[in-house]
């Protein structure tokens, strides 16, 4: 996570790359056609080939019996869920120390999923989007990098938990080998990186440690960093962090991920429905779980391919017919994927114009300044 922005850049600095960059200039454009064209290519295929697995060149008929009252609900419900998400980002922002207004965290979480879900290896993309909005906003790098770790950390447990919840639903019933060795990997480094954090939080001059021991290492990239400046804000974060992960900024924080991860469920289940068919809760928590921590691998911009394929697969698996549950998918990713674009793509847009405008300036303590 870098600390510094291109606004922050010295003008000298940005004068001295000006030449190397006008000489390569074209291959910025290049890579952006070429993300776009790989990225369409692959929606297409998703959307092409999916269906004739599925068989509906035979079961289009059956599309006119689709409730769109439901349809409506699950757009509803997914609303209701990036809601949640954004109230569990600005928690977490909050018990780190930076308090900003909900308008601001809704654009900053919209603008960072329209980014994360069209590029390659987006969440890194969507990161830096996210880190220099709130720079400019006040808030430090340093802090937001941690709060959007604690905030994925959170959201993580809490789908694993939905997992465990969800494969105790469905005792008794086939599950495939495949899957539960997804999730076990999964569950696993969860849980190594929920103990490395408690520990650090537990712990802060081992932070304080490790933050110099990696700020030493970048020096060799970027010189003007400052490994004892590094090394105590990790402390203070460390300190920050343990706040955040116990009593009641906890527990806030465990029900909005919980939440945001229901709704979305639920926003699935509503899909299902308004075409006449009714999974169960427990194979449709463990395929949806199953299908995000499947995603979690960064291989495709927001899991595109690998949801609706896992997805399927489980649901099949449980014994829903596959046109039933190919349509089910597509039509839950249309809501859960390619509908939040469009706000998203206003919210990334009026956060580039009114970067610099000194709108919606988070308070801070006195100590975090």
């Amino acid at each position: 996570m870098t600390s510094r922005s291109l606004a922050d850049t010295p003008p000298g600095a940005r004068a001295g790359r000006a030449s190397p960059r006008h000489k390569g200039g074209r291959r910025p454009a290049v890579r952006w056609i070429l993300q776009g064209l790989l990225f369409l290519a692959l929606a297409l295929g998703i959307f092409d080939l999916l269906p004739r697995l599925g068989g509906l060149t035979h079961e289009a008929a059956g599309l006119r019996h689709a409730r769109p009252a439901f349809l409506i609900a699950a757009i509803v419900a997914q609303a209701a869920s990036l809601a949640c998400y954004a109230l569990l980002y600005r928690q977490v922002l909050a018990a780190l120390g930076a308090r900003v207004r909900f308008r601001l965290t809704a654009d900053v979480t919209l603008a960072s999923f329209f980014v994360s879900h069209l590029t390659p290896f987006g969440s890194a993309t969507g990161t830096v989007v996210n880190v220099s909005t709130l720079e400019a906003e006040g808030v430090d790098a340093a802090t937001t990098g941690e709060a959007i770790g604690l905030t994925s950390l959170l959201s993580t447990v809490a789908l694993i938990a939905l997992f465990g919840i969800g494969f105790v639903a469905t005792a008794g019933r086939h599950v495939s080998h495949t899957y539960l060795t997804i999730a076990g990997i999964a569950f696993f480094l969860v849980a190594a990186v929920l103990g490395a954090v408690l520990g650090l939080g537990a712990h802060p001059e081992i932070a304080g440690r490790a933050g110099r021991w990696a700020a030493g290492v970048a020096r060799h990239v970027k010189p003007d960093i400052d490994p004892e400046k590094v090394a105590e804000t990790s402390s203070r974060l460390a300190s920050l962090a343990r706040s955040a992960l116990t009593g009641r900024a906890f527990l806030a924080s465990a029900a909005f991920a919980s939440a945001d991860l229901l709704l979305d469920l639920f926003s699935l289940d509503l899909v299902f429905l308004a075409l006449r068919y009714q999974p169960g809760f427990g194979p449709l928590a463990v395929a949806y779980a199953a299908a995000n921590i499947a995603s979690a691998i960064p291989l495709t911009p927001g899991g595109l391919g690998v949801v609706e394929v896992t997805m399927v697969a489980v649901t099949v698996g449980f014994g829903a017919p596959r046109p039933t549950a190919v349509l089910a998918v597509l039509g839950y990713r249309i809501v859960n994927y390619w509908l939040p674009l469009v706000p998203g793509g206003i919210a990334y847009l009026r956060l580039r114009l009114h970067r610099n405008t000194g709108h919606d300036q988070p308070q801070l303590p006195a100590q975090s300044l």
